[in-house]
This record gives structure tokens, sequence and C-alpha cells, in this order.
């Protein structure tokens, strides 16, 4: 029994007195289908699409070692070698114990972990959006505020610029008129 996303080995080794053909991995009872095929000297090998990067091959004299790796719920089954072999010039099948495999989900306790999460980050995006708000809101009244203050100023200085050039105006006669 392996948890899910594991690696496992199956050791298949088959021992006649014929001549080692090839070596067949095939999975019983449930969803039945060959695994691999590979062949006595390991120059073919053939590997069932559903395995496909999730298999690995080490070839020992009298054995192959098969290693299958990112387990799924689904790999549970019964995993069987059978060998092709030539005796006295006939072809003959034999199989080797089969291996058990059972593939447990992983725990959901994870998922209870993070189920937090979406409120965090529902409060995080009220808090920058509220921020951001206060942000624009204080930069316009400090603008307004601002540009209050220069219009002021601007009215301050017109009017006593105008009252003064009145007074030299009344204080002075015109020179014109002296003719």
């Amino acid at each position: 029994m392996v948890n899910e996303g594991e690696s496992v080995n199956i050791t298949c080794s088959v021992t006649t007195k014929g001549m080692l053909v090839g070596m067949y991995l095939k999975k019983e009872v449930v969803n039945a289908m060959e695994v691999l095929y590979i062949t006595n000297n390991g120059s073919t090998l053939t590997v069932n699409f559903h395995y496909k990067d999730r298999i690995e091959i080490s070839l020992l004299k009298t054995e192959v070692r098969i290693t299958l790796h990112r387990l799924q719920k689904n790999d549970t089954a019964l995993y069987v070698c059978r060998g092709s072999i030539l005796e006295d010039f006939e072809p003959n099948c034999v199989s080797s114990q089969g291996t058990i495999l059972v593939v447990k989900e992983m725990e959901q306790a994870e998922c209870h972990v993070a189920s937090w999460v979406p409120y965090v980050l529902s409060f995080m995006a009220l808090i920058s959006v509220s921020a951001l708000g206060y942000l624009i809101l204080s930069h316009i009244a400090i603008k307004k505020h601002c540009q209050e203050g220069k219009e002021k100023q601007a009215n301050t200085v017109y009017e006593d610029m105008s009252y003064t050039l009145r007074l030299n105006t009344l204080a002075t006669g015109n020179p014109y008129n002296n003719c």
C-alpha cells in the first residue's frame, strides 16, 4: 500500500530453461492492459501511454526492475510479469508471481487548512481598495485647499496694486494740463 504520488518497484524474474525473448508487465483485474514490453536485451521498449514518463526500467542478469513513479489512484491493480520464451524452438509463455498494488488517496486535510485563504484575500482586497480611496480623496482635498489659497493671494495682491495705483493717480496731477 502506497500513497498517491509516491513510487514503487516491481521486480520481474522468470527462471526457465529456454531463451527469454521478451518480458511483459501486465495490469490485471481493474482496467486490464499491457503496461510495458521489453525485449531480452532491452533494445525494444514499448510503454503504455498511461505510464509514459512515469516508468523506469533497470535490467539485471536474471530480472527486470520496474519503477512506477507518481502513482495515481487508478494504478491500483494486480501486476503480473509474463515472459515470452523459446524452449526447444517452440514459443511459450511463463508467468511470475503477481504484485498487488494499492494506491491510497492523499489526505484531504490540506484543503481544510487552506479554506481560510479566500477570506483573507477578500479582506486584504477590501483594505487595499479602502486605502486607495482614502488616498485619492485626500489628494483631491489637498489640491482643492491649495487652489483656494492661491486664489485668495492673487486677489489680495491685485487689490493692493490697484489701490496703490489709484492713490498715485490722484496725488499727481495731469502733466498735460499745464499747457
